[in-house]
């Protein structure tokens, strides 16, 4: 029997991270721990099974490989990942490497997104190899104990600017997901001490949690825009802000 592939191209909110591009889930579950991850209903699967380990899905890298075959080389590189996370503590970081090899070696380019503190030294060498390959990190607070409450197992802030700096300093072109915004003023402190070595900024809000309609929306969107503009980056509203930028605008 065939097996299923591995490459996909997401929809919805996803489908703004991708640039409509493909992407591909390496691995199954994450020990992040995050309190807000949207994974486990998203997969029906048991939060506290999805949490507490990290397995390869089934030959992975066999079906990759094939994946690429399949489709060549296309116009965006290929997203890692979207249900896991390809440098978790649990994760077998060789797998990754030769899962970023496979893509490489077919003539396309890996888009990695990570709030992991497993960046070795060898994955940022690997990456520099293409100028095409981008790094991306999830910031979410600008504090470690709000870190540590909200997402327990992931890096912490002052180490997930590390590996950006590291990133950047290799010449990876970067990028930061400033989602979920669960606290504003965190988002735009995390924000604006990432801006050095960050070349643009996907900014998303809370969404799956009631406490996200206390937010003042179109004030963080404005705050935000603000922050971007005085720093001269690159940056991208998903959709789900968008509608608070024209709801502010009209309060002009």
């Amino acid at each position: 029997m065939k097996e299923r592939s591995l490459i996909y191209h997401p929809s919805g909110r996803a489908g703004a991270y991708a640039n409509g591009g493909y992407a591909a889930n390496i691995f199954k579950g994450c020990t992040h721990g995050c309190k807000y991850c949207y994974v486990p209903a998203f997969c029906k699967v048991d939060r506290v099974a999805f949490h507490a380990s990290v397995t390869p899905a089934p030959n992975m890298l066999k079906r990759l490989e094939a994946d690429m075959k399949r489709i060549g080389v296309v116009d965006e590189p290929i997203f890692l990942c979207f249900t896991c996370d390809p440098f978790c503590a649990a994760a077998p970081t060789q797998l990754t490497l030769d899962a970023i090899k496979i893509i490489m070696a077919s003539g396309n380019s890996v888009n990695i997104l990570t709030k992991g503190w497993y960046v070795r030294q060898d994955a940022i060498d690997l990456l520099a190899e293409n100028p095409l390959n981008k790094f991306g990190v999830t910031l979410t607070f600008s504090t470690e104990a709000l870190s540590s409450q909200w997402e327990p197992k992931a890096a912490i802030p002052k180490n997930r600017l590390l590996i950006l700096r590291d990133a950047h300093h290799a010449g990876i072109s970067t990028w930061a997901s400033i989602e979920p915004v669960i606290i504003p003023e965190q988002s735009l402190a995390i924000m604006e001490e990432a801006s050095p070595y960050v070349d643009e900024f996907k900014i998303g809000k809370w969404n799956h949690d009631k406490r996200a309609n206390d937010i003042d929306w179109p004030k963080f969107v404005a705050d935000a825009i603000a922050l971007m503009e005085k720093l001269g980056k690159k940056y991208v509203l998903k959709g789900d802000l968008l509608k608070y930028k024209a709801v502010e605008a009209a309060k002009c």
